[in-house]
């Protein structure tokens, strides 16, 4: 499904936007080939060139078998783990749960086996035999037997959020023939950096893994995500599907666990459906500056909405800061593809061992086992995994247990402690080397209100979804009132300490508190559904989701379709890779889309602006970067200091930093020379 997913969202010549440039190709040889002298060339038709486009592609599809079969089979297995988990369950809790366990668990043990050997084709097969073992004896042995039960209805619902999802994701990274384009927005600042992490294992032979973007720091940013894409780069995707498969696969997921933890809060399947809707669509009021907007322009509505002029969700200057779910914080920023599906789940284990707890009153021995232990020992399990997946997630899953088991104390939470603490303390020990301790958990108020008003930042940004989770809350049953509380310090704690060097960066807790929060607002608004009420429902769910589609509309346009990459850069990239060695440390312009981005070599520094956000202290070496590129005798007392390899020397090093090239092609040589771009070799590798 993946596959044909990629494979349509890429090939298909009728979607409104910009064609892919291999199809205007296989156009092109077609009109020449059937020219007959003296009449004019016929244009090929859809078929023609979709077959001509396949067959061009069989290498590409070929190649994309075996990271398609080893993700199938690592899905597989934690389908079938779930049947140790769940003694009734429905097929979609069972695929939900089973294909985000099955990601996890390739990336865990994918990157400790790649630790010991390295990634390459011995630690993908071994990481592969494991789970084929792993398939073939859950087959045998899983308890608990799957039971189909999907509606029609169901089959179009989820039907719709493939397609909507199979184009966002497939815009991510487009190859066209000027280079590599990006959208939505936000990802051309996040994907180069996650591009750097990604080829620093896939290229680079990054392990133990250390910042690909500052020299001899180590690398404490939770990066399984883009380990899982080299994973599947290296067996065999090319960067477009490595990328593309587990973001499809995971959001699909999200989906339906949302709709699982809806119904669980809300005993509504209506509230269920509406639920992701909120989710995903999330914007506050923003839609306001777009009606003033049309209204100082003179095009139609169709023309406005396909080109739309500005972000009306993540916009300083109209000091909207709650972005939208997809276009701001999902899509660029892709450790939440494994954050938000993992939290979830632990959330649904909660409530699902809460619930036997109520249901079962009969005394136990201490260690006995139980269902609700059981719950609770697989969500310790999948908390105790969380840092390197998410470390936010993780941060907001222990502040939110903490109080949940005293909200509902029983020592069967220790079930839920001892793995998580177990699991985590390694993780916990490696993330604590990083240089931005000092400045985390200071009192900082307002998250990131400013000066301006908290009541008018909060009703602009957030708009009425705080109206209607506070009757939603009024209303709600004292159970799930209970139940909800402890997810309250996901948004308090955000908006009185700093918990990333950047206070925006407190986003990525308060988003815990808003999945929960839109489980108990969807079966608010429900409740109006299912009495008849349409338009006051539709009503509610409109207003708080109108300037998230407007955000959304606008990253599927071709307004927010970005080269981020130029053939250039792409082709210098591939040269660096061939005739650098791996461990090679290299200087180029401290740029957000350098060419090393690409090559998985080693920068001397990267991007002041990722550093910064991440609480490196980089000046320092930002001037000795300008002090190397003017030449002279300091300049060489620099090169020997940092013990630097490769210097490259292109556009963006004359144009920013007036690189004197006369004084490195004195006395270095170069080993690349490719239109602008020179490298040139410092010293010996060893």
């Amino acid at each position: 499904m993946a596959f044909g997913l990629w494979f349509l969202a890429r090939s298909c010549k009728y979607l409104p936007w910009p064609e892919n440039h291999r199809l205007r190709d296989c156009r092109r040889r077609l009109i020449i080939r059937a020219a007959v002298p003296g009449q004019k060339a016929k244009d090929p038709g859809p078929h023609q060139l979709l077959l001509i486009y396949f067959l061009v592609q069989m290498p590409n599809v070929i190649s994309l078998l075996p990271p398609l079969l080893i993700t199938l089979l690592a899905c597989t297995d934690g389908v079938l783990l779930t049947g140790f988990i769940f003694v009734r369950a429905s097929l979609k809790t069972r695929l939900c749960f089973g294909a985000v366990i099955g990601l996890v668990g390739l990336s865990w043990i994918g990157f400790l086996c790649a630790l010991l050997v390295g990634l390459n084709w011995l630690s993908i097969g071994v990481t592969t035999a494991i789970f084929g073992a792993g398939a073939f004896f859950l087959r045998r042995f899983a308890p608990s037997p799957i039971r189909p039960a999907l509606k029609f209805s169901l089959l179009i619902y989820y039907g719709l959020w493939v397609i909507f999802f199979g184009w966002l994701f497939a815009r991510v990274i487009v190859i066209e023939a000027d280079g590599l384009h990006t959208a939505p927005a936000n990802n051309y600042g996040d994907l180069p950096f996650h591009f750097s992490v990604v080829t620093s294992f896939a290229d680079g032979d990054n392990f133990p893994p250390h910042s690909p973007i500052f020299h001899s720091l180590k690398f404490t940013y939770p990066f399984l995500i883009d380990f899982l894409t080299a994973f599947l780069h290296r067996a065999g995707a090319d960067w477009a599907a490595a990328f593309f498969i587990p973001n499809i696969i995971l959001i699909l997921a999200l989906v339906g666990l949302l709709e699982l933890l809806t119904e669980q809060l809300t005993q509504s399947k209506v509230a269920a459906r509406i639920a992701p809707i909120l989710f995903f669509f999330s914007g506050g009021l923003g839609f306001v500056y777009c009606l003033r907007d049309f209204q100082n322009t003179n095009i139609g509505w169709w023309d406005f909405l396909l080109h739309l002029p500005q972000s009306y969700t993540k916009n300083d200057a109209l000091n909207l800061e709650w972005g939208n779910m997809l276009t701001t914080l999902i899509v660029p920023q892709r450790s939440l593809l494994f954050g938000i599906p993992v939290f979830a789940m632990i959330v649904i284990l909660w409530w699902e061992a809460l619930r036997e707890t109520a249901l079962d009153k009969s005394p136990r021995r201490p260690f006995a086992p139980s269902p609700r232990r059981v719950f609770l020992f697989v969500a310790g399990i999948l908390a105790g995994l969380m840092p390197l997946l998410h470390a936010h997630g993780f941060f907001s899953v222990m502040i939110v247990s903490a109080v949940m088991a005293l909200v509902f104390f029983s020592w069967d939470w220790l079930a839920f402690f001892i793995p998580a603490g177990v699991l985590s303390l390694p993780q916990a020990w490696w993330l604590s080397g990083t240089g931005t301790r000092s400045s985390l958990f200071k009192f900082h108020f307002g998250w990131a209100a400013g000066d301006s008003s908290i009541f008018k930042f909060y009703v602009l940004n957030f708009g009425l979804v705080l109206f209607v989770l506070l009757l939603a809350l009024i209303f709600a049953v004292r159970r799930t009132r209970r139940f909800y509380w402890p997810f309250v310090l996901c948004f308090i704690i955000p908006n009185v300490v700093l918990l990333a060097p950047w206070p925006w960066d407190n986003i990525k807790v308060l988003v815990y508190w808003y999945l929960v929060s839109c489980a108990l607002v969807a079966g608010f608004i429900a409740k109006f559904w299912t009495r008849r009420l349409f338009p006051l429902s539709l009503a509610l769910l409109l207003l708080p989701i109108l300037s998230g589609s407007l955000d959304v509309l606008r990253g599927l346009s071709p307004t927010e379709n970005l080269l981020l990459f130029g053939t250039t850069e792409l082709k210098v990239a591939e040269l660096i890779k061939q005739r650098i060695p791996p461990h090679a440390l290299m200087l180029s312009a401290p740029i957000h889309n350098s060419v090393l981005a690409l090559s998985g070599r080693q920068m001397l520094m990267g991007y002041p602006g990722h550093l910064w956000s991440h609480g490196v202290k980089f000046e320092e070496r930002e001037r000795d970067v300008k002090t190397i590129y003017l030449g002279g005798i300091e300049a060489e007392k620099l090169l020997k200091k940092y013990a630097i390899d490769f210097v490259v020397v292109g556009p963006v090093e004359y144009s920013e930093l007036n690189a004197d090239e006369g004084f490195f092609a004195a006395r270095f040589s170069a080993v690349i020379d490719e239109d602008g771009y020179r490298v040139y070799k410092i010293s010996a590798v060893q």
